[in-house]
C-alpha cells in the first residue's frame, strides 16, 4: 500500500514521479516499471533532440519551459550533453508556408529566429539548393530551398542522460522503484464497499486503486494511480474502458556517417558556438540530427499518412532498409548527394505515442483516481519537465500547475472538457 503508483519509468513517468514527491515531500510514491531499469521503452529509442519551436501556443510553452529546466540543470550540476545548435529548416515554398504558425508564436513569446539566405547555406552546408527542372525534384514534388530557418533556441540532448538525472533525483528525494515487474491490470474497488464478493458492480461509483502484476501481485494506491507508459498505456487503461486518445506509430532512425562531403556539412561554422550542423529538417519533413560524438548524422523521416497504427508488446528494434533506400533517400540526396555515397551503419525503429491534436493529454477520466499522462507526439524528452509538473499538480488536486519559467498552465487544459484549441502542426 503506496499513496502514488506510476506505471512507466520513461522520461515522463520519472519527471512526474520526481515533481510529485517534490510537492508532497511526505507521499509514498511508487514507480512501477516492465523494463529492468529505467528508460527502457520510447525514451531508449528517441533521437533527443529539443526546440522552442512549435505551431500551437500551448506545445511551445510546454517545450520552452522545459529546455529553460534542463538547461537549468545542465550548466550547475548534471550535465545532459546538452548543446543548443539550432533547428534549420531547409524550407521549399511547401515548408515554408507550413512554418508561418511556428514562427508567429515564436514572435509573441520574444523568442528568436534567423531567416538565412539559400546561397549562405549552399556554401555554409556544402548542399545542393537548386533542385527544379530536374526529373528526380519533379518525382518526389520537392522544389528549391527558399530559405533556411534557424532557430537558436534548439538543439540537441542525449535522453539516457536526462533519464538518468530524473532517475537519481527522484531516488534521492524518497521515490521507490520496482524494475522487472509489468503492469497488467488496473483494479477497481467500489468507493462505498458492501463486502459482498464481485464488488464494484456496475450501480456503484468506482475507482482505481491499484495494480496487478504479471506475476499476480497486487499493488494498492491510497491516493491515485498514473500511468505514464508512453505508446503502451492505452493498452492497460482499454481494459477498463478508458482512453487514452493516442495510438502509437512506428517511427525509424538510420545512422549514416559524415565521411566525405558530409564531414564539412557536420562540421558546419556560423551557424552556432558549437561550429556543428543545426538539428536539419528538410522538405517532406526529413530530419538529420548532427552526432558529432559519432562523427554521424541520425536520419529519420515523419511518415504520417500511410504509416499505419500499431503495437506490439516486444517491437522489433530494426528498422526498415527499404524505408531509407525508396522513402527518405531520394528526397535527402537532391540536396546533399553526398548521401548516395555512404550507407547507414546502424539504425533502430521505436514508438510515437501520437495524440490526435499532438499535444499531450493528461486527464483523469470520470473522478477514478486514475491519471492519465501520454501522448507526447514525439517530443517526450523536449516537454518532459512540464508534462511531469502538470501532471503531478492534478494528482494533488491543485486547479493549475507551475512551470520552471513561472507560467502557470490550468491541470484540465491538456484533458478532455477544457482541452486547450489548435492541432499541432510540426511534428517530425
Amino acid at each position: 500500500m503506496v499513496d502514488y503508483v506510476i506505471v512507466g519509468a520513461g522520461v515522463v513517468g520519472l519527471a512526474t514521479a520526481f515533481h510529485l514527491k517534490v510537492q508532497s515531500p511526505s507521499a509514498e510514491v511508487l514507480v512501477i516499471e516492465r523494463h529492468m531499469g529505467p528508460g527502457g521503452g520510447d525514451s531508449a529509442r528517441s533521437v533527443a533532440a529539443i526546440r522552442a519551436f512549435f505551431t500551437n501556443p500551448v506545445n511551445l510553452m510546454l517545450a520552452n519551459s522545459s529546455i529553460e529546466y534542463y538547461k537549468h540543470v545542465h550548466d550547475r550540476s548534471f550535465d545532459l550533453g546538452m548543446k543548443l545548435v539550432g533547428y534549420l529548416f531547409l524550407a521549399d515554398k511547401r515548408l515554408y508556408e507550413l512554418l508561418k504558425d511556428g514562427l508567429k508564436e515564436a514572435e509573441k513569446m520574444g523568442l528568436e529566429y534567423r531567416i538565412l539566405d539559400p546561397g549562405f547555406l549552399a556554401e555554409t552546408l556544402n548542399m545542393n539548393v537548386k533542385v527544379e527542372g530536374s526529373e528526380e525534384s519533379s518525382l518526389v514534388d520537392v522544389g528549391d530551398i527558399e530559405a533556411g530557418v534557424l532557430v537558436p533556441r534548439a538543439g540537441i540532448i542525449r535522453a539516457e542522460r536526462v533519464v538518468e538525472y530524473y532517475y537519481r533525483a527522484a531516488q534521492a528525494v524518497g521515490v521507490n522503484f520496482s524494475f522487472g515487474n509489468e503492469v497488467r491490470d488496473l483494479l477497481l474497488y467500489p468507493r462505498r464497499p458492501l463486502g459482498i464478493e464481485g464488488e464494484p458492480f456496475p450501480w456503484q461509483e468506482a475507482r482505481v486503486g491499484g495494480v496487478r502484476l504479471a506475476n499476480g501481485q497486487e499493488v494498492h494506491a491510497k491516493k491515485k494511480v498514473i500511468v505514464a507508459g508512453g505508446s503502451w498505456s492505452w493498452r492497460l487503461t482499454s481494459k477498463i474502458g478508458v482512453e487514452t486518445f493516442t495510438r502509437p506509430k512506428r517511427r525509424q532512425v538510420f545512422a549514416v556517417k559524415a565521411a566525405n562531403g558530409l564531414g564539412k556539412t557536420l562540421r558546419a561554422k556560423h551557424l552556432n558556438p558549437h561550429g556543428i550542423s543545426p538539428f536539419m529538417i528538410l522538405p517532406r519533413k526529413i530530419y538529420m540530427r548532427p552526432v558529432p560524438e559519432e562523427e554521424s548524422f541520425w536520419i529519420g523521416m515523419s511518415d504520417e499518412l500511410g504509416r499505419p497504427y500499431e503495437f506490439s508488446e516486444d517491437p522489433d528494434p530494426r528498422a526498415e532498409v527499404d524505408f531509407y533506400v525508396k522513402g527518405i533517400l531520394p528526397v535527402a540526396s537532391l540536396y546533399f548527394p553526398q548521401l548516395q555515397e555512404r550507407y547507414p551503419h546502424a539504425s533502430w525503429a521505436g514508438y510515437y505515442d501520437l495524440s490526435p491534436d499532438k499535444l499531450p493529454v493528461i486527464y483523469e477520466p470520470y473522478g477514478s483516481d486514475l491519471i492519465v499522462s501520454c501522448g507526447t507526439s514525439g517530443s517526450g524528452i523536449m516537454k518532459a519537465d512540464a508534462i511531469g509538473r502538470i501532471t503531478a499538480a492534478l494528482a494533488l488536486g491543485e486547479e493549475e500547475g507551475e512551470l520552471f519559467t513561472g507560467e502557470r498552465i490550468r491541470v484540465d487544459a491538456l484533458g478532455l472538457k477544457n482541452r486547450v484549441s489548435g492541432a499541432e502542426k510540426l511534428v517530425l
